[in-house]
Parts: C-alpha cells; sequence; structure tokens
C-alpha cells in the first residue's frame, strides 16, 4: 500500500474532532449565549452612570436628581399606613429630552440590595403635577421607595421594562 492511500492514525482523527467540536462550540456561544448574556448584564451593569449632584447628557436626553426627601409616615387621600421599621424615600428626577410613552420604573440600591419603586397601589404617594412614576410623559419622573429604616441608598437606576439599566444616578 502506499503512503499516499495509508489511513489516518486515531491522533490525527482525534484531532481534527476537537477542532470540529470546538468550532460548533464557538458558533453556539456567538450565536446562542452571547446576546442573551449580553442582555442579562445590562440588568446588572448601567449603560450611563450620572455622579451625585451632576447632570448626566446621552442619547438626546438629560438627567439629574431633582430631590429626595424621606417620609417617615404618609399622609393623604389613597396613601397607608407605612409598616414598622420602614420609610419612603421619594427621589425625583429631572429629565429632558425624554420621547414621550418612553415606558421605564426605578430601583434604589444600597450597593448590596435594590428595591423596586412603589406603584400608585402600593405605598407610593400621588406624584408631583407634570410628573410621571413610570415615564410615561416627556417630563420629569418620581420614584416613591419603600425601605427599611436603617437602609442607606447610594443611587437610583431608571430601568427599561425588560430589567435593563438606562441610567444610575448617584444620590
Amino acid at each position: 500500500m502506499s503512503r499516499l492511500h495509508m489511513p489516518q492514525k486515531l491522533w490525527q482523527r482525534n484531532i481534527i474532532g476537537v477542532i470540529v467540536a470546538a468550532l460548533a462550540l464557538a458558533v453556539l456561544v456567538v450565536t446562542e449565549l452571547e446576546p442573551d448574556w449580553s442582555r442579562y448584564r445590562q440588568t446588572d451593569v448601567p449603560a450611563h452612570v450620572v455622579a451625585a449632584g451632576q447632570t448626566g447628557s446621552f442619547d438626546g436626553q438629560t438627567w439629574t436628581i431633582g430631590g429626595v426627601r424621606h417620609l417617615g409616615r404618609v399622609t393623604g387621600p389613597r396613601t397607608r399606613a407605612l409598616p414598622d421599621g420602614t420609610v419612603l424615600q421619594v427621589v425625583s428626577i429631572q429629565r429632558t429630552g425624554a420621547p414621550d410613552g418612553d415606558l421605564c420604573t426605578g430601583m434604589i440600591t444600597d450597593g448590596r440590595q435594590r428595591w423596586q419603586a412603589e406603584g400608585s397601589a402600593g405605598y407610593g404617594i400621588p406624584v408631583s403635577e407634570g410628573a410621571s412614576d413610570r415615564c410615561t410623559g416627556t417630563g420629569p419622573v418620581q420614584f416613591s421607595f419603600l425601605l427599611p429604616q436603617d437602609a442607606v441608598p447610594t443611587a437610583v437606576d431608571v430601568v427599561d421594562l425588560d430589567g435593563r439599566i438606562r441610567v444610575r444616578l448617584a444620590l
């Protein structure tokens, strides 16, 4: 039998098999897993960060903290008494350039834990005139957060409805 027609050795076939398997795995990671991983990372890592007391401009929008209030009790129409050991933190965010109907929600964090903004059926207070609690309008946004008394929040995240953090505003 001539050398040209000699069957491949086992180690050569194994190397070819490993190369084919590695290529198939690379294609799987790039086409299937990477987009999901990227979307997941955007729920943990903000697209933009605005330092405390600063204004951030990006994507044609401007964001800044307009005010922060700490309430030990809430009074007024359609409000409920706060549970023992909690406070309500109300954060007003000034924004310009936001398109009408651009939905979002708020999350507040102390660096270890996150709390979602209260909805109108929760412990939230009525929003200020011209503001929204879900980014439904074009102007300011107001979020109310029910927190433990000892919580020390460091930032508010404006989150898209799919969980991606659009902007983190340091407090």
